[in-house]
This record gives structure tokens, sequence and C-alpha cells, in this order.
């Protein structure tokens, strides 16, 4: 019985698919085994199927590229939070053109998707902008 993560990386870039989307793969992989060793071959095919397209379907939902404004109200921070992460490079940006609206991935949200460090500042923000315009 072919490995059905295994065959999805071998077809596909794998480009940040969540922790628990590989887990929960992984599991149902582990059932499918014990399935097809109690002889439910057709549950373990419509099984087999189904993680296909959810795996498929995870993906093209994570290359879905936001707008910075749509990952800051998913995100619950302010847009600048997002555009400063873009520029430090924690965030890879996405941008067609060098001067063109900042873009992003969805599936890239993870990365700043931890825990806030600390409340969101505004005055700290104003002076971190104030200072990018002077250089």
């Amino acid at each position: 019985m072919p490995d059905v993560y295994a065959c999805y990386l071998h077809h596909h870039d794998p480009h940040g698919l969540p922790p628990w989307l590989v887990a929960f793969v992984e599991q149902a992989q582990r059932e499918n085994l014990t399935l097809a060793e109690n002889g439910a071959v057709q549950a373990v095919t419509a099984r087999e199927a189904l993680l296909h397209r959810l795996l498929a379907n995870a993906q093209t939902h994570l290359d879905g590229e936001i707008t910075v404004e749509e990952a800051a109200s998913l995100l619950g921070r302010h847009p600048e939070t997002i555009r400063r992460a873009i520029r430090k490079g924690t965030l890879p940006d996405e941008r067609s053109k060098p001067r063109g609206r900042m873009h992003l991935r969805r599936g890239d949200l993870g990365l700043l998707a931890g825990p806030r460090s600390r409340e969101y500042d505004p005055v700290a923000d104003a002076h971190d902008i104030a200072q990018r315009r002077r250089k």
C-alpha cells in the first residue's frame, strides 16, 4: 500500500504544510494499514483518495496570495507589523514588481503566528516609521 504523504511529496512541493495536517495524514495512514490488514481494501482506497484531495486542496489554499491588510486581519496584527516583517525578511515578499503592493503567501503566515512578544505600541511604530523616512 503506497504512503499517501510520501506520494504527495514526490509530486508536489509541500511548501508550508502545517504540522497538524502532516500529523493527521500520518495517523490516517496508520489507520489505513490496520484497515488493510483486516481486509477493508475498499475503505482504504476511498480514504486514500480523500487524503490526496485534502492535501491538494490544503496546498492550493496555502499557496494563495493575500494582501498585507488581509494578513494583518487574519493574525490580529497591525498592517505595519506585517510590512515590517516583510522588510526584515521574516516573511517572504511575493511582489511581482519591486515597487508594487506587498503580497504574501497565505501559508507563510505561520512564520508570524507565534505568540506576540508584546502588545502593539503605536508610538514605537511611529518612531520606527520616522527613522526609516530619515534614511
